[in-house]
């Protein structure tokens, strides 16, 4: 069975292959000689010829064998891993002025986190933070940092690598992933309840993001742990929902776990525990915002409440329509709003 820390890093396997089929490389030449050969070698790498390109810069002379940005680049067309790695660990511990050292250096940990040497990464990303030039460089060293000391059992020190994302790089792609991250650590220090708030927050800020699915997973796990089957088998039916061709290999994650079973003993199920499901159309931190979407709906006639949730320490109200007594039938009204709208909306208990 794949874990979803190893799914996660499949992922990152595909930004950690040193040979691309096609790339263009946009960091600052350092030779003059070298820079009279990169429109050609820039040309080669953009069409794909990694062989030619990699011939170039091989002929450069040994006058520019120490020159970072010749390494740099060798390092990125090389197709054995581990001398690519040698080329950029060169270039980070040898030249860590040089403008594009950070990114030598991330480019050394992503290739780390995938052997799992994740002490190695823990250093090197800290060694190079400082260094970074912010943006997606810095916060991809962070989550790096994050995600090794949470596979290193310190999900103190991964909170707060993961924090450091959120904090200094909000708008990142990294983001939804340190997010998702902070679910993880709550998780395995058993705190369901904490964890749950950190993957709702995923839910909320990163609807269509590649970390939707895995919050969904983490809330049916989490619920599960807390002993609320009716819940957890919610989320799972949200992941058969929104991913079905992904759900195959989740749903073998959580078997194990859900108490609940599906289809009619499901339904059975939901209505001896009376439980009940509503639409949500929203979370806002404003009330006002919250009100003007209550106030669309109403006039169409629906039922809708506002309700208030802490997450975080701080406070959201969270738009929600009707109540149904199972999840078909939330459903069937929530896919035909959404025809309606265009938005997505999802299926809570509230």
């Amino acid at each position: 069975m794949i874990s979803r820390a190893m799914k996660r890093r499949i992922l990152l396997r595909g930004a950690c292959r040193f040979v691309l089929p096609v790339m263009l490389l946009c960091l600052p030449q350092g030779g003059v000689v070298f820079c009279q050969t990169w429109e050609e070698v820039a040309q080669h790498l953009e069409a794909g010829r990694l062989d030619e390109a990699k011939r170039i810069l091989l002929n450069q002379g040994d006058e520019l064998a120490d020159e970072p940005t010749l390494l740099f680049y060798l390092g990125r067309v090389e197709e054995k891993g581990d001398l690519s790695g040698r080329y950029l660990k060169n270039v980070a511990d040898r030249c860590p002025d040089w403008a594009g050292a950070s990114e030598a250096a991330l480019l050394v940990c992503k290739y780390d986190f995938c052997r799992d040497m994740n002490l190695a990464v823990v250093e090197r990303a800290g060694g190079s933070e400082a260094n970074s030039a912010g943006g997606e460089v810095e916060a991809t060293l962070l989550w790096l940092s994050g995600c090794s000391f949470l596979a290193m059992g310190r999900a103190d020190s991964a909170l707060h690598k993961f924090e450091q994302v959120l904090r200094v790089s909000p708008q990142s792609d990294r983001a939804q992933w340190a997010q998702l991250g902070r679910g993880d650590c709550f998780f395995v220090q058993q705190d369901y309840d904490r964890a749950i708030a950190e993957y709702e927050l995923v839910l909320d800020a990163y609807r269509y993001s590649q970390a939707f699915p895995f919050a969904l997973s983490g809330l049916a796990r989490s619920f599960a742990r807390l002993g609320d089957p009716e819940r957890a088998l919610l989320y799972r039916n949200l992941l058969r929902e929104k991913y079905p061709h992904s759900v195959e290999s989740a749903g073998e994650l959580l078997q194990a776990e859900l108490c609940a079973e599906e289809t009619e003993e499901g339904s059975r199920a939901e209505h001896f525990a009376g439980v009940r499901y509503t639409i949500q159309l929203g979370v806002f931190r404003e009330k006002e915002n919250a009100f003007r979407l209550r106030a669309k709906f109403q006039e169409q006639g629906y039922s809708v409440k506002i309700r208030s949730k802490i997450i975080g320490g701080k406070e959201y109200r969270a738009v929600q329509l009707g109540s149904f007594a199972s999840h078909q039938e939330a459903l069937k009204l929530k896919e035909k709003l959404e025809s309606l709208t265009g938005q997505s909306y999802r299926i809570v208990i509230p």
